[in-house]
């Protein structure tokens, strides 16, 4: 048992460097274009940055998450895998990239219109090569990948940018060149990919069954970025602009807790497909659950405890007060790590439809408190909302994922542990109240709360692994 959560904790590791490395970078490039581009240029960089994250599940429907899927299916040609994820890439992006050059010349399109699908088209194929060495266990490969892309995207564009002075232009040349270098390296080092293509056979049924799993995902996507963005659009219709900037500086803390989900989340998929078929699967995605919970809940605490002090000392005077809606978006956060969990058993039984369908009620249901509690409590109306969408979409999922994994929660002291952070967060507003002592108060008890999470995990972490395993 205790080999499966090192190899867990070693995954979750790698891709922690990966993440935390190419963000990194991507604040040096941030640098760059805040000497080099003017407000507008930026504005217009990072619309376009929007654009495509939104249009790549369309474009390429989110073949890649089908890619990682079947790669990892022992009874499933990998080629073939490859091979189908590369064909609809290829064909609806070269299709893509040839509707922009008729609307250019015909219909009078931007020229950004071409350079947007050039980067679709090439960061697709990325994409599902990236995902097939991810499958295929070339994790080191894919985060070093990874890392290589953000570097060769920061120097190409550095170098356009600052050299030849070539605007938002250079951005969008460094980002098409960068991706293609990056498919070059790992059509290179994932295997013999040529001859593997070459003798893969060409499966029309597998084509249907890649495509009914990730088509769901597609939605999916998109409500997701419904439930993160109507806030934003409700919150300016309804309060203003400068409230809109409150939410967005309050909303910078609970992203470092976010990331940290996502970088565990991305471990956890290749561990839970891996693991699905096992006898003892329940046990472990059960241990694996709680100690995400345990950890989440943590973490929060030691945010809570510094967050009025790094509120006062890094931001102007103008946002301190922003900080008030940061507890009830950690708890946001935490509803939606859960939820990200347990999506991805759908992932392991192919149920994706079931994904969509419970993001549509979670995404219905922000829409809706949104209207209700955003006129008549503002901002904590928006993050009220959204923690009580993700709690929705969490239970519905845990009802649903029954059926497939019987994940046994240690209800006790999660809600104790949930409880305990809410009166720390709730002491927060009380400022006749020692932040100090009751902050240190909340935190031991947390921990103790979850001591026995944390030492279960600890404990298969520490024992080396034995010849039986």
């Amino acid at each position: 048992m205790s080999s499966k959560y090192k190899k867990l904790f070693q995954n979750t590791v790698l891709f922690s460097i990966g993440s935390m490395g190419s963000k990194f970078i991507s604040l040096l490039l941030v640098v760059v274009f805040t000497h080099h581009l003017n407000p507008q240029e930026y504005g217009e960089v990072e619309l376009i940055s929007v654009i495509i994250n939104l249009c790549l599940p369309f474009v390429t429907l989110s073949i890649y998450d089908a890619v990682l899927r079947f790669v990892m299916k022992d009874n499933e040609n990998k080629g073939s895998v490859l091979l189908n994820g590369l064909a609809i890439c290829a064909v609806v992006g070269l299709t893509f990239i040839a509707g922009s050059v008729v609307g250019i010349f015909f219909f009078g399109l931007e020229i950004n219109t071409l350079v947007i699908a050039a980067i679709i088209f090439a960061q697709s194929i990325n994409l599902v090569f990236a995902q097939y060495a991810r499958g295929t266990g070339r994790i080191k490969l894919y985060v070093v990948n990874g890392l290589l892309t953000a570097i060769l995207i920061f120097g190409i564009v550095s170098v356009l940018l600052v050299y030849f002075h070539v605007g938002i232009m250079g951005y969008f040349i460094g980002m098409v060149i960068s991706f293609s270098i990056s498919n070059v390296i790992l059509f290179c080092f994932s295997g013999n990919i040529a001859e593997t293509l070459a003798k893969a056979p060409w499966d029309r049924e597998l084509m249907k069954r890649m495509l009914l799993y990730s088509l769901p995902l597609i939605p999916n996507t998109l409500m997701f970025w419904v439930m993160d963005t109507s806030d934003r659009l409700l919150i300016q219709s309804f309060l203003g602009l400068a409230a809109n900037g409150y939410y967005a500086v309050a909303n910078k803390i609970p992203v470092i807790l976010n990331t940290l989900s996502s970088i565990f989340m991305q471990a956890w998929q290749l561990t839970a497909i891996e693991e699905g078929e096992q006898k003892d699967r329940d046990r472990f995605y059960s241990s694996v659950f709680n100690a995400l919970s345990s950890f989440m809940i943590i973490i929060s605490a030691l945010i809570l405890c510094v967050l009025k002090w790094g509120f006062g000392i890094g931001l102007g005077s103008e946002f301190y007060e922003a900080w008030k809606f940061v507890p009830i978006q950690l708890f946001a956060v935490i509803f939606a790590s859960f939820s990200s969990f347990l999506g991805v058993i759908y992932a392991v039984q192919m149920r994706t439809n079931q994904v969509f369908i419970t993001s549509f009620v979670g995404g219905a249901l922000n829409i809706g408190l949104n209207l209700l509690l955003i006129p008549r409590i503002g901002l904590y109306g928006a993050a009220i909302a959204t923690t009580i969408s993700f709690l929705s979409v969490w239970i519905v999922r845990l009802l649903q994922t029954r059926k497939y994994v019987k994940i046994r929660i240690n209800f006790l002291t999660l809600i104790s542990a949930l409880a305990v952070l809410a009166i720390q967060a709730l002491f927060l507003y009380q400022t006749r109240v020692p932040d100090l002592l009751t902050n240190t108060l909340a935190v031991s008890a947390i921990f103790l709360i979850n001591l026995r999470n944390i030492q279960f995990m600890m404990q298969n972490l520490l024992t080396k692994k034995t010849k039986k395993e």
